[in-house]
């Protein structure tokens, strides 16, 4: 080592040892947003962070929440603690600061009447502990969580059924692999009182999920950061320019220079008129957490994204029902995609079949089909939407249809049509058996559950285009020189199986302990390939398998026996009669495929497993 790079060594330990650190405008402790801003005074000062974070939405302040927590090890197994050098922060917000979770689901004290919103994020057991055991306590005791320990997934033409329920995950859970998320949130009260939360845990489920609004998940993501001194926190930024290291920088002895960046912030003054302030930075690592059309990432230029339609466009809303869901996640799969009806918050939450006394009961539902009918969804008005719903939705499995094309095309000769007939009917029998074979494995799969009806629309129906993008690999994936993407900004798919944000979830788990080891070896975190090259590896192999996978099952889904029909005149579920042969053929085999899937509790187990992130680092 050369005398300049030992030198180097010993400042930037030197550097490293200090304790804490002081923000140019932040006090030591500050209590609300307001605290979390450049002084006017000093608008050009240059502050330099070790990570800042580009955008604040529900997966950038995640990701600030765990690289702020100094445990060492896996949230699910043993925690260790160490006084790690602390990082400093910056997470910049191009909205304004979120109110407090108290102040958005309270008004002067009490509950306010207020309905679920249809934004909203459909968690796995694994992504909900990302969120740290106070914010989802906060969420659960405000009772603003929707948790599911069962799942019923079904076709519109075929008899085969899957259910998920929580004791497919028993096993990941008492092995370690998996939170349990009940003791996660009541650990305090465990503490005090272990006979107790034993005997109350005793016979639940483990959750498979939870459904949970954007706006109070990221406020309670917000109200735990606010409170520490080691970040700031910095509203209505509007970033103008990012000056980032070209990859010929990245490699050689001297690491590459830091991501500079420019942007005005909007602040109200003395005089409550807006004023905007310029402000330069620059950080060791930039990370784009801003969304499926991400400023850093179009302004950096270094990752070109492969990106397909589906042809598919999702209607959302929030919808009341006449009866409980039971803590259950319903999917109908259609002709032109699924329907899903997921249970939110509500204020009954012991899963029981009665209607509860204290208000209504709310579900989401997300509903997949082509644009042109999405479109008529979105005409249609609360009532028709709600008629229209329940008559595509509250339908139970169906017999296959023929996988013989129409008489008039079979061989004329009778003995050849007879036996293909035969042998139809007895191929489409047997799958019906196998169907109902699977009912015998538990009590609590021995039945098909009717979702619930829907008795009114009580939220905006909205509509947004469903697209598949993902990074491409000859780019360099998911980081190019002191820059890195997570969630939406490096990968997009269809919600279809509900692993957007699981997948983002997974990214800033993955950074985040990758970065804190870099700490630990007293290394720069963005100056080195070492780690970043590590995590690109990592999540370029999980986000294209998980991106391509959700893309094969709606190609696999999108093969119907039977032509597909209409919303808009009712024929979805009228036998519009069989197109026979290949369409036919998938159909049968995908209906076949998911009895085999359901009728082995292995493989079942192990698709449990994987959806809810019980692996080593999560999905």
């Amino acid at each position: 080592m050369s005398r300049n790079q030992l030198s180097s060594v010993i400042v930037s330990s030197l550097r490293r040892t200090r304790p804490t650190f002081t923000s140019c405008v932040q006090p030591p402790h500050h209590h609300s947003i307001s605290h979390c801003r450049f002084a006017s005074s000093i608008p050009t000062k240059h502050e330099h962070y070790d990570v800042v974070i580009a955008g604040g939405g529900a997966v950038g302040s995640v990701l600030a929440r765990l690289l702020l927590d100094d445990s060492i090890g896996s949230s699910i197994g043993n925690i260790t603690h160490n006084r790690r050098r602390p990082l400093k922060i910056a997470l910049l917000e191009q909205r304004s600061s979120p109110p407090p979770l108290e102040t958005l689901i309270q008004q002067n004290g009490k509950q306010q009447s207020q309905t679920p919103h249809p934004r909203a994020y459909a968690l796995s057991p694994t992504s909900l502990s990302y969120l740290g055991s106070n914010v989802l306590q906060s969420l659960v005791r405000s009772n603003r969580c929707g948790v599911y320990n069962s799942m019923q997934v079904w076709e519109h033409d075929g008899p085969a059924q899957l259910h998920f329920i929580g004791e497919d995950l028993a096993g990941a859970v008492n092995d370690g692999r998996l939170v349990d998320l009940d003791r996660y949130i009541n650990s305090d009260e465990e503490q005090k009182d272990t006979t107790t939360n034993k005997n109350t845990r005793k016979g639940r489920r483990p959750w498979l999920g939870a459904l949970v609004e954007d706006a109070p998940l990221v406020s309670s993501l917000w109200d735990e950061l606010k409170n520490d001194d080691r970040i700031n926190l910095l509203d209505n930024v509007q970033i103008k320019s990012i000056n980032a290291p070209s990859t010929s920088q990245m490699g050689n002895i001297e690491p590459p220079p830091p991501v500079k960046l420019s942007f005005t912030q909007s602040t109200i003054n003395k005089d409550k008129n807006d004023a905007a302030e310029t402000c330069t930075i620059s950080t060791n690592l930039l990370i784009a957490a801003d969304g499926a059309n991400s400023l850093v990432r179009r302004t950096v230029g270094a990752f070109p994204m492969m990106t397909s339609s589906y042809g598919r466009k999702a209607v959302t809303c929030t919808v009341e029902l006449e009866s409980s869901m039971a803590q259950t996640a319903f999917q109908r799969f259609l002709p032109h995609g699924p329907i899903a009806l997921l249970p939110v918050w509500n204020s009954q939450t012991d899963g029981s079949s009665e209607k509860s006394k204290e208000g209504p009961i709310y579900a989401n539902v997300v509903w997949s089909t082509t644009p042109s009918e999405a479109n008529h969804l979105l005409s249609l008005s609360p009532s028709e939407f709600t008629a229209t719903l329940n008559r595509h939705l509250c339908q139970g499995p169906n017999v296959n249809p023929s996988l013989l094309p129409n008489d008039s095309a079979l061989p004329s000769i009778p003995v050849v049509s007879t036996i293909a007939k035969e042998v139809d009917s007895l191929l489409r029998t047997a799958n019906t058996a196998l169907t109902m074979g699977t009912w015998t494995e538990a009590p609590t799969r021995n039945y098909f559950r009717m979702p619930p009806k829907s008795i009114g629309v009580v939220s905006p129906i909205l509509g947004f285009d469903l697209t598949m993008s993902h990074v491409t690999a000859s780019s360099g994936g998911y980081t190019s020189p002191r820059v890195a993407l997570v969630g939406d900004a490096a990968h997009t798919m269809h919600p279809m199986a509900g692993q957007g944000l699981n997948l983002g979830m997974g990214d800033v788990n993955s950074l985040a302990m990758l970065i804190k080891e870099a700490v630990d070896s007293g290394m720069d975190v963005g100056g080195t390939s070492l780690f970043i090259d590590r995590y690109n590896q990592e999540r370029m192999i999980k986000g294209s398998a998980i991106v391509g996978g959700v893309h094969g099952l709606h190609e696999i889904f999108g093969y119907s026996g039977s032509l597909p029909g209409s919303v808009a005149d009712g024929t979805y579920d009228r036998g519009m009669g069989s197109s026979g042969g290949l369409q036919c053929l998938i159909g049968y085999s995908r209906s076949l495929g998911m009895n085999v899937v359901n009728g082995l509790p292995l493989v079942r187990r192990a698709l449990a497993e994987i959806a809810a992130g019980a692996t080593p680092k999560g999905i």
